[in-house]
């Protein structure tokens, strides 16, 4: 059964049923793909047992011998949990009905990876518990100052118990003093100004106390300790939420660390965007023209964007859809002050190769937009140093040359060697470069000579066994392409086999401007001794194939495998 149908579970509970039918009741309960198997008797068990797995073996249903467990006997420590549990939470003081002429109290809390609340009401001596919230804080909220953590629980729980809450006074606690004059605040930044006014509708009264005494509310704003659970452990490694540290020294961009507090800060301070921002905090209505009219030329085309400009934990984003509607993502409006360390990532680092302007732009809007931003990225590629000092003046083609059309992935194969480099510490010297005419698609393999036998093997187990044999190789006249067992090689696996024209190695241009490529790229990140080229290919390969062509308009992952690779 396939994944995802909304009606899976319930079809698939009707084929246990149906299958289990007459043994669902005396020795064995069912739900969905859970089976608990019960017997009085060590005997009966057994007998049980057998009879479920005959009904399974009938109907071709199999079991995960990995993730059965047979014969689990109940301790009577597991037996006297379970009557605690059971106890506990069919006893009267553990949660109980609102009363109308009682007045609520609110207990809120917060800590580095949650919130938490409980609503109860003093019933003579005691607090009567009704209700218990708590959830988990985003990335963005966890870079909160404790103040705005407190606040923020204080929103989300009123907002929780709003219909207990709502028309009536209540008594709201917390262990953060200096929220008792929460409606108090000097100069509150545009967050906290909206709060304030979303409380406003609520009548209470707040009241400070001891953390000491704070335990129900700071309980649930909590989670176990690392280690002790090992759900959450595994959760946290699922999810990223802990990571390598090789793996965090590739990834980490100082992009990532911005907290929503420093980039609303940021754009604040813009003169461009400012008014924009400030008119979005306080209405989503569109401002007229005469009130944009005496803004700066940059602040009317960000008036321009304004159905496309959306609010995101304070911030201001743009929503970008392509004109099919197949493709969306939110662009941060960037402010000056970002945008250096934004291209220095999207074009200085590793992972992004110093390539050109199309690229460097296509990496920078697929996060972020601001005013002039062609226009920014060329000037940075035009005076990036590393850039202008390898790669130099483009020299202009002569003539025209002629178009070789193809039509499927692999069709027609480029492939050269480059070299000789410096012997690196794994004995390589040569790179054997190849490339699909179709999709773009590289591959870029150090190799420790230019033997016809090695370029033999290389090209086997590097390519034709990952994506099979091409239908028309082509090549330089190079003696090693040219020999008596690559020429056998290619006649075996049926591939036609061409060559450059001697002396013009422009008909296997697409091949040698990638070689240009790949030396820029290397000039400017190996080591002086430069012994270790070879272990700089793999990102190089990786912020290539991830990087939009100008011929196709694609990146070669999505003409090869329809779909983008996920980056650092």
């Amino acid at each position: 059964m396939p994944f995802g149908l909304c009606n899976a579970p319930a079809t698939f509970e009707r084929l246990m049923e149906t299958v289990l039918r007459g043994l669902s009741s005396e020795a064995c309960l069912v739900y969905l793909d859970d089976i608990i198997i019960v017997g009085r008797t060590f005997e009966e068990h057994l007998n049980n047992l057998r009879k479920v797995f005959q009904r399974l073996q009938k109907d071709n249903l199999k079991l995960n011998p990995k993730k059965c467990r047979f014969f689990h006997k109940e301790t009577n420590e597991c037996e006297k949990s379970f009557d605690s549990v059971k106890q506990a939470l069919t006893s009267a003081p553990i949660l109980t009905y609102p009363r109308i002429d009682k007045d609520f109290i609110l207990d809120t809390d917060t800590s580095n990876e949650g919130i938490g609340a409980v609503l109860s009401q003093n019933n003579g001596n005691e607090d009567r518990v009704i209700a218990y919230f708590s959830k988990s804080l985003g990335k963005p909220e966890r870079n909160y100052c404790v103040t705005r953590k407190e606040l923020l629980a204080i929103v989300k729980s009123i907002k929780h118990f709003h219909h207990y809450l709502y028309g009536r006074r209540f008594l709201l606690r917390t262990d953060h003093a200096s929220l008792r004059w929460l409606l108090n605040f000097k100069e509150p930044v545009a967050q906290i100004v909206r709060w304030i006014q979303r409380l406003q509708g609520y009548d209470f009264e707040i009241q400070h106390r001891k953390w000491t005494s704070h335990g129900n509310a700071d309980a649930l704003s909590r989670r176990p300790g690392k280690g002790s659970c090992k759900q959450c452990t595994n959760a946290e490694k699922k999810f990223g939420m802990e990571t390598h540290v090789s793996v965090k020294v590739l990834t980490a961009t100082t992009v990532d660390l911005w907290s929503s507090c420093e980039i609303q800060k940021a754009q604040l301070e813009h003169p461009a965007i400012k008014p924009i921002l400030e008119k979005k905090l306080n209405s989503a209505d569109r401002p007229s023209w005469q009130e944009i009219a005496p803004e700066s030329p940059a602040t009317k085309r960000y008036w321009a964007l304004w159905d496309s400009l959306h609010l995101k934990d304070g911030v201001l984003y743009r929503k970008w859809e392509s004109d099919d509607g197949h493709s969306r993502r939110w662009q941060l409006i960037l402010p000056k002050s970002k945008i250096p360390e934004v291209l220095r990532d999207t074009h200085d680092s590793a992972s992004r190769g110093h390539f050109g302007v199309m690229k460097t732009l296509t990496k920078t809007q697929e996060r972020f937009y601001w005013d002039r931003l062609r226009a920014d990225v060329e000037k940075w590629c035009r005076e990036c140093q590393a850039c202008g000092a390898r790669k130099g003046p483009k020299t202009r083609t002569k003539g025209h040359l002629q178009r070789y059309y193809v039509g499927a992935p692999f069709e027609r194969m480029a492939l050269d060697i480059l070299g000789p480099f410096p012997v690196t510490t794994k004995g390589n010297r040569y790179v054997l470069v190849l490339m699909d005419y179709f999709t773009k698609w590289p591959e870029a393999i150090p190799f420790p000579d230019q033997e016809a036998s090695t370029v033999a093997e290389e090209l086997v187990r590097s390519w034709i066994s990952c994506y099979g044999v091409p239908m028309i190789l082509h090549s330089d006249q190079g003696t090693h392409f040219n020999s008596a067992l690559f020429t056998e090689l290619c006649k075996i696996l049926g591939i036609l086999k061409t060559r450059t024209t001697a002396l013009h190695p422009e008909s296997d241009g697409k091949v040698e401007i990638f070689n240009r490529t790949i030396l820029n790229h290397l000039s400017l990140f190996v080591s002086r001794n430069q012994t270790d080229w070879d272990t700089h290919l793999p990102l190089f390969l990786l912020a290539y194939r991830s990087a939009e062509h100008e011929v196709t308009g694609l990146t070669p992952t999505e003409m090869l495998f329809g779909r983008t690779l996920l980056l650092p």
